[in-house]
């Protein structure tokens, strides 16, 4: 027999593109509802990726004032910079920790005392100043859209210059901005020249004396850079995850994770990629490996509500991957998964009580929604009223087109598999009317009655069957409570 040589390569596509499927949330969203009733699925779409889906207020659209943006102490005054600041570093901070604080302050004391000056920082001015106006405001305001206007103007003029670290975290800021407000793909593009910037800039490296390669800077704070360098590729990593496209491989990259600060959770963002890495389309996981990787995140404990939730994201992009792979989950693995997916709700919930926008605050009760009605049990199930809750506080206090198209769909997802459930019963009670069970009188008369004490291998039906892991079969293999059961029914 000839083996043609493109049928590797044509296993191989077919494996990369089930795995970009798996580990897209909205893919799964898709497949979901076409598993559900193909006629009325909705169609693809990246539903509550974030609150805002680019609707903040066309911040980010070109125009005039793109042309000559105002100078940030145009825009704001010191106080209020000063008081935006506050914001950015007690709400983004403490989980995208790769601003030097005591830098940045010393650059808005400089900067307002020479408001003529203008230099490379001022686009790391910009983006916390916006980050800081988006954690203060359910609405933008004339102020935030100056701010990235001006960003955006800054950040596009530095791209013929050799990247430096306060170009490239200002990059970092715009990535982090549009994540929480802007459109999936001028995300992903703006996380793609990130990493890009990164690489230019040598943030990616440990210093070596074995290379000549351009490195960065000795005066650099190494903590600072490999915090930068990890959120970029958390960041870009993702959201190519999400919309199903290629992320930024630096394959020469040797940065370590940051080191644990008081007050700080950046790290334990960080622990989590190299469980992130497995997942690429590129490999091909067996489901063992899988398997492993989800037990160990299922262990771990994260501790702000940023951090349960990406957290969260990792736990349903894993049971999505095993879901592909039609691997089985157990009745104490699914009770684990139920247990996250709660504290993703909690977690959201808690950001939406102050009015802090992160960017899975919307996402994670959408996809938790998907997550149960794929699992598919009377846990799971019991579980959705919580995730819709959420979703519709989330649509309700943050009213844009985004939030609303996701709880509708939401709904419509429920409403299809209730639909379904509905048909499977009804031909369910047709057979049942036809043949029924035999009641206890019947079946003690008769020779040929079921022995209900040798029906032990119904509780294995659970393992292949998981909606049937809700039921007690101890009415079934105990005959004189079956008795009972049936003698009070009847």
């Amino acid at each position: 027999m000839i083996v043609s040589d493109s049928e590797p390569s044509l296993s191989n596509a077919h494996n990369h593109l089930r795995s970009l499927e798996a580990n897209s949330g909205a893919a799964f969203a898709r497949k979901l509802a076409l598993k559900i009733d193909p006629k009325n699925a909705p169609r693809m779409h990246l539903f509550a990726w974030n609150t805002f889906l680019g609707a903040r207020d066309d911040v980010n659209s070109l125009g005039p004032q793109l042309q000559r943006p105002q100078p940030i102490t145009g825009i704001l005054p010191k106080a209020d910079m000063q008081s935006l600041t506050a914001v950015y570093f007690d709400k983004i901070d403490p989980v995208y920790g790769f601003v030097d604080r005591q830098e940045l302050e010393w650059h808005v004391e400089n900067r307002w005392m020479n408001p003529e000056l203008h230099g490379p920082y001022d686009g790391v001015l910009c983006g916390v100043a916006a980050l800081g106006c988006l954690y203060s405001n359910v609405k933008p305001g004339p102020v935030e859209r100056s701010l990235v206007q001006a960003a955006r103007s800054i950040l596009e003029a530095s791209l013929s210059d050799i990247p430096t670290m306060a170009s490239i975290t200002a990059w970092a800021l715009r990535v982090t901005y549009l994540r929480i407000t802007g459109t999936p793909h001028m995300a992903w593009m703006a996380s793609c020249v990130l990493m890009h910037m990164v690489e230019a800039g040598g943030l990616h490296c440990e210093p070596s004396k074995d290379t000549v390669l351009p490195l960065a800077r000795d005066d650099i704070d190494p903590e600072v850079r490999r915090r930068l360098f990890g959120v970029a590729k958390h960041l870009n990593t993702w959201m190519s995850f999400d919309i199903g496209r290629s992320r930024v491989v630096l394959h020469n990259a040797t940065t370590i994770v940051p080191s644990p600060r008081p007050g700080d959770y950046t790290a334990e963002l960080m622990e989590l990629l190299p469980y992130v890495e497995i997942l690429d389309p590129g490999r091909a996981p067996e489901p063992a490996e899988l398997e492993a990787a989800l037990d160990t995140i299922l262990r771990r404990t994260h501790t702000v509500p940023p951090s349960i939730l990406a957290r969260c994201n990792l736990v349903l992009c894993l049971c999505r991957r095993l879901k592909s792979l039609n691997a089985a989950f157990t009745a104490p693995l699914l009770e684990q998964i139920l247990s996250v997916t709660l504290e993703g709700i909690q977690a959201a919930r808690s950001l939406l009580e102050q009015r802090a926008p992160w960017h899975h605050m919307a996402n994670i009760p959408f996809q938790v929604v998907c997550i149960l009605l794929a699992i598919d049990t009377y846990a799971s199930i019991s579980q959705l009223r919580e995730a819709m809750d959420c979703l519709s506080n989330v649509a309700a206090v943050y009213k844009t087109e985004a939030t609303q198209e996701a709880l509708g769909t939401a709904s419509l997802l429920i409403l299809l598999h209730q639909k379904r459930k509905e048909r499977c019963a009804s031909r369910l009670r047709e057979i049942l009317e036809q043949y029924p069970v035999p009641d206890g009188e019947n079946a003690r008369g008769t020779s040929c009655a079921p022995q209900l004490e040798d029906l032990g291998w119904l509780s294995g039906l659970t393992a292949e069957i998981p909606s049937l892991q809700d039921i007690d079969f101890d009415q079934f293999l105990n005959p004189d409570l079956y008795w009972d059961v049936g003698n009070q029914n009847h």
